[in-house]
């Protein structure tokens, strides 16, 4: 009786081994051919062109607030306090020196 079930043991392994080796080898001819392939489409933009919701057009690099759009240096910094909402901790942003209002 226990030559039988170590027999049916040992075919259960031996299926079991094969039918993962030919998920490996199918998953490495997959990723050797390409596996799905995604046409990409490359666009080109000239770094003058760039602007944000309608304003004036920045030159990449420019430190800008995001509220007056008024350029920065870089030693002027922006005002902005931690909050949480719904358990995940984000960045308000006040504004800078020239639009900020403090109550």
């Amino acid at each position: 009786m226990s030559a039988i079930i170590f027999i049916v043991g040992l075919l259960i392994g031996i299926t079991a081994f094969f039918y993962i080796l030919s998920l490996i080898s199918d998953g490495m001819n997959k990723s050797r051919s390409g596996g799905i392939k995604r046409k990409t489409v490359k666009q080109k933009i000239a770094p003058e062109n760039i602007g944000f919701r309608n304003r004036r057009l920045i030159p990449p690099g420019t430190r800008v607030c995001p509220l007056c759009c008024s350029e920065l240096t870089k030693f002027e910094g922006l005002y902005a306090t931690n909050i949480y909402e719904n358990g995940v901790k984000k960045i308000l942003i006040m504004g800078c020196k020239y639009c900020f209002k403090d109550n």
